[in-house]
């Protein structure tokens, strides 16, 4: 199963917007507003830093190991179906297993922990999986505390914009006569616009910002979840199963040793009432 980050869809609505704020205010009928552009332009500016960053650094790796999890999981399957039996001996020295450098370096602390609990434990007590691969894991490589507040700033970027170009259109607004009121429109007007331009930008990225972050994050998730389910599977069944096993081979080894005791204590008793019982018979043979 391919996954996808989202990168496409941020640039192409980047782009998009861009043709769109370009037409605006390049070829539309209002002409060239200098004003206008330089705050658009600042804006777009820092949205395409925030895109190009947020892509490359959280929403790609994050999509990269979602497609590697998937691509894990039809392995197991196809080895497991092949083999006929639990895959850990042949993935515990497995130095790729995901294809995927992050997935790899867990999977790896994995493995070294499960051995030397299994060397420190008589009764092998074991990690789990879970510890090591799990959403935790993707909340950390996607960034969600900073990366979850991207479509409020892209959001708070319009709303200064708006703010911006009402600033340029209200400083030189004069009411002293008609005529000033007059001649103040065309610049009132241009500031107007700057604040909606502005602000339907700033939506416009943040909609399709959230919308992209969630998917991304969500397919993460799903496939953690089923990649766990998969592993318990087919490569090693849940600890829990494994503890019960071994607590109730620990309590029929203490039955028998209970037993082994009881016979023994029955023994002596029997030989000690053996004893008692003839030493009556003994006292009057010497007698």
């Amino acid at each position: 199963m391919k996954t996808y980050s989202g990168g496409s869809i941020l640039l192409c609505t980047y782009f998009l917007m861009l043709a769109v704020c370009v037409g605006l205010n390049v070829f539309g009928s209002s002409g060239f507003d200098v004003v206008n552009i330089a705050v658009n332009a600042a804006m777009f500016v820092i949205v395409g830093f925030i895109i190009l960053w947020s892509n490359m650094q959280c929403l790609s790796p994050v999509g990269k190991m979602t497609t590697s999890l998937y691509y894990t999981i039809r392995r197991m399957e196809f080895d497991f179906n092949k083999s006929g039996a639990y895959l850990w001996e042949d993935y515990r020295d497995e130095p790729d297993l995901f294809r995927n450098k992050i997935l790899n370096k867990r999977f790896n602390e994995y493995r070294v922990e499960r051995k030397r609990l299994n060397m420190l434990s008589e009764h092998g007590v074991k990690c789990e999986i879970e510890d090591y691969i799990n959403e935790y894991m993707i909340d950390m490589q996607i960034k969600k505390g900073l990366v979850g507040i991207i479509p409020g700033v892209m959001t708070g970027l319009g709303i200064l914009g708006t703010f911006v170009g009402l600033a340029f259109g209200l400083q030189n607004f004069d009411t002293e006569s008609a005529e000033a009121i007059t001649n103040s429109i065309a610049p009132l007007m241009d500031g107007i616009k700057i604040a909606f331009h502005t602000s339907i930008y700033g939506m416009v990225f943040s909609l399709v910002y959230n919308f992209v972050y969630k998917k991304n994050l969500e397919d993460a998730y799903r496939a953690v979840d089923q990649f766990l389910e998969s592993y318990h599977k087919y490569v090693l069944p849940k600890t829990d199963n494994d503890d019960l096993s071994v607590m109730l081979a620990v309590q029929e080894k203490q039955l028998k040793q209970m037993e082994e005791m009881l016979d023994s204590f029955g023994d002596q008793l029997a030989v000690k009432i053996a004893a008692a019982m003839q030493s009556p018979y003994l006292r009057q043979e010497e007698i």
